[in-house]
């Protein structure tokens, strides 16, 4: 039986990488070497993937990159990225995994790492969950440094389309009519320029900065336009809400970005876009919705919460983890 080894990724290894990810158990758009091409020359002394190979065959892979900070040499999974970590074929076993993470941490000390810090993506991105590898994290040293919390509808069970509302989420049916009597009318896949109107005003309001500039997104959404989109809210022709949305894997859409007019927010525009995109999603067959976080550094955003779980969300942790050498 083939041995499982460690190489650093070298570019004749992209589109097997690619490949690998669409087919793989755990691998989201943000493991993607394409994706992370986004970010052009700004990482590039800086990337320093890793490639498990069975064989000649790729068995899993781990996106990451070497920084220098105060003299450290601190190896980070995921950068540019909302998640990283390792992304196996398909679910480990106890011996595979306690394999993967020893063949990993070898590595790290012949390159001379001080650090690894490792975001794993939620577990309900997986096709199959198993918490066996980050098992095999914590027995060999690694410690959860953070554990915020995803918020996520599930779709798979037909509650959204057949009536079978909890009272919460026949709040948000009657918040949807209500902004239909406002003639707001969702739309799917609308222009780049209307969903950044609604952006702008929604960062201004806050006094905040978008995670993306106007061009990144622009960028993102026109080289992968199935997996970047924009869904907006309209009265009377005019953006008044919008959802940036990234298609995390085949089983997840997600809400990246949600934004409203402030103007508008008594209209219930943004309900309306979020019902009709979950009934969108679910027609097309995704299992789940992701709203993104809804705590930060292990502290809660309350009315995040409160405001996700009024359309069904359920939280769902997302591990930081790192290991000092």
């Amino acid at each position: 039986m083939a041995e499982i080894k460690i190489i650093k990724y070298t570019p004749d290894y992209f589109d097997k990488w690619n490949t690998f990810i669409e087919s793989s158990n755990n691998g989201t758009i943000f493991h993607r070497l394409d994706f992370l091409a986004y970010h052009g020359r700004k990482f590039l002394n800086n990337e320093h993937h890793l490639i498990f190979l069975k064989g000649e065959h790729i068995f899993a892979v781990m996106p990451m990159a070497i920084f220098e900070i105060e003299g450290r040499i601190i190896a980070k999974s995921p950068f540019g990225g909302s998640y990283g970590g390792i992304v196996t074929r398909e679910v480990t076993n106890y011996s595979t995994s306690k394999k993967i993470i020893t063949l990993l941490i070898d590595y790290l000390n012949k390159i001379a790492a001080d650090e690894i810090i490792i975001t794993d993506p939620p577990s309900f991105l997986s096709k199959v969950p198993s918490d066996t590898l980050l098992f095999s994290f914590l027995e060999e040293g690694f410690k959860i440094t953070n554990s915020d919390i995803s918020s996520i509808v599930t779709l798979d069970d037909q509650k959204i389309d057949n009536g079978m509302f909890t009272t919460r989420e026949r709040n948000v049916a009657r918040k949807a009519r209500k902004a239909r009597k406002a003639n707001v009318i969702a739309k799917f896949n609308q222009s780049i320029e209307d969903f950044w109107m609604v952006m702008e005003l929604t960062f201004q309001k806050h006094n905040a900065k978008p995670t993306h500039v106007y061009n990144e997104w622009k960028y993102l959404c026109e080289k992968f336009p199935n997996r970047f989109w924009n869904d907006v809210a309209y009265i009377d022709n005019k953006p008044v809400a919008g959802i940036g949305h990234i298609k995390i894997n085949d089983l997840t859409d997600s809400s990246f970005y949600l934004c409203n007019d402030p103007e508008f927010y008594e209209t219930q525009a943004l309900s309306l876009l979020i019902y009709e995109s979950l009934l969108q999603a679910q027609s097309i067959g995704y299992k789940r919705f992701d709203f993104g976080t809804s705590s930060v550094n292990m502290v809660a955003r309350e009315n995040i919460f409160r405001f996700k779980e009024s359309f069904g969300a359920i939280g769902v942790f997302r591990h930081t983890l790192q290991l000092e050498f």
